[in-house]
């Protein structure tokens, strides 16, 4: 008799349906999930710890706010766009050139998801749980307050925009404008999608986890000689070679007294036989027993995953690149990630309890696995009336407001400078252009 193959990418999810006016997304498993577009609200090189120090705190009320039979996903996506803006037609001409001369050039953008997902149970059949369900609508629009509360730019995405951000999933295909799928064909090392392959990297080897001992939410970085606060995965902004990096971070929260019964046995158990490595297995557990009791941290599962798109020839050249930056960090990820197919379908949004308990997830501290969350967003455009145009790190124009007091975000009440520059290099021209659009500003300025 003949059999039907098995595809890998049916089954994936159940439904995506609207309800109560929130896009609700089912996987093939009966769980719910809901996804905010977000922004990280820590600038990339801002050097200030605090605001790394204050996002980890975010996160971490999301986590104790969620509870047991929850699941915290968050991608970032690190894509290649080509820059284009739109330029009004009775604009002067000099603006327009400006623009134009940036027109097509290429630089890295920053997406950020955040995926809510609610444990079904375990079984044959998903039966209906008014209560549950009426829970999991108030565990997400609590998160949404936690986020509202502190200022993290979010929204919540519609159907259709689910629809799309899952099959741009699929296709790995994260560039503005129309795109299209293709055939996969998987093997041990990586998936070939066209003329491309996208390899997994997971971060985390559980039968030899390679982590340092201590871990902050971020890290010191030396820049002219001075220590600078910066995300770890900071260096995912500019792989070489590839065209679109996926970083995915799963944490699972489970039933916390279950797990604290089997740490207590396990501490036991090496209690029991009096050898050194036994003994210092002990300590470890009992100093874990000790914080979760203590500060009232929780327990998690996590999966951290970094997907990367690149040429077929580039392979080597960006796993060294990989490789070498997460031992700057103190992680060396895993070497035995054969599951290449698995992997890539475990990441997509909503499928946070997909991953197999056996090899792909390992047992630490909810602060500690929110350490691994990336949390920085590259410059962006003031909101100011005074537009000054400046090029970034990248070499794309942002507005900024050179007074520090005519934006939304005041940072001044009092401005002074002065435009330095030989000869002919346009001082007058700066000047009086800015003079111009003070005046349209309506702002308060004089020129000595």
């Amino acid at each position: 008799m003949a059999q039907n193959r098995k595809r890998a990418f049916e089954g994936l999810y159940s439904q995506l349906e609207e309800t109560d006016g929130h896009a609700v997304l089912f996987s093939a498993r009966g769980e719910p999930s809901v996804i905010f577009e977000m922004a990280n609200p820590v600038q990339q090189l801002c050097t200030d710890s605090e605001q790394y120090l204050r996002f980890q705190d975010v996160l971490s009320n999301l986590v104790q706010t969620l509870g047991e039979g929850y699941a915290l996903q968050k991608q970032d996506i690190f894509c290649k766009q080509a820059y284009h803006r739109d330029v009004p037609e009775d604009a002067e001409f000099l603006t327009r050139s400006y623009f134009r001369y940036f027109e097509g050039r290429e630089f890295t953008e920053i997406r950020t998801y955040l995926v809510i997902t609610q444990e079904a149970q375990s079984g044959q059949f998903v039966q209906y749980d008014p209560k549950k369900w009426a829970e999991f609508h108030a565990k997400v629009s609590k998160a949404e307050d936690i986020l509202s509360e502190k200022h993290i730019r979010h929204r919540r995405l519609e159907k259709e925009e689910m629809d799309e951000y899952c099959h741009r999933f699929m296709a790995f295909r994260f560039r503005h404008g129309p795109f299209s799928m293709t055939n996969f064909k998987a093997s041990d090392e990586y998936l070939k999608v066209g003329g491309r392959v996208v390899r997994s990297y997971p971060l985390v080897d559980i039968d030899e986890i390679n982590l340092p001992s201590r871990i902050r939410p971020y890290t010191q970085a030396n820049v002219n000689g001075y220590g600078i606060a910066t995300d770890l995965f900071s260096f995912l902004t500019s792989v070489p070679h590839a065209d679109c990096v996926v970083y995915n971070q799963v944490v699972q929260i489970p039933g916390q007294r279950k797990l604290l019964r089997k740490l207590q046995a396990k501490a036991k158990r090496h209690g029991s036989m009096p050898d050194p490595s036994n003994r210092i297995a002990k300590a470890d557990i009992e100093e874990v027993l000790e914080k979760l009791a203590v500060d009232s941290s929780l327990l998690v599962y996590a999966n951290f995953n970094i997907l990367v798109s690149c040429p077929a020839d580039k392979v080597t050249p960006v796993t060294s690149y990989l490789e070498t930056k997460l031992y700057g960090c103190g992680i060396m990820p895993s070497r035995t990630a054969y599951n290449q197919l698995e992997l890539f379908t475990d990441s997509f949004p909503g499928n946070a309890y997909a991953f197999n308990p056996d090899y792909d997830l390992f047992l630490t501290l909810s602060d500690a696995a929110l350490c691994f969350f990336f949390k920085e967003h590259l410059k962006e455009s003031e909101d100011t009336p005074l537009t000054t145009y400046y090029t970034d790190r990248q070499g794309l124009p942002v507005c900024i407001d050179i007074t520090g007091k005519e934006g939304k975000v005041k940072m001044t009440d009092n401005a002074n400078f002065f435009c330095i520059g030989p000869s002919g290099s346009g001082k007058s021209f700066h000047m009086e252009k800015n003079r111009t659009k003070w005046e349209q500003a309506a702002a308060k300025f004089s020129v000595v």
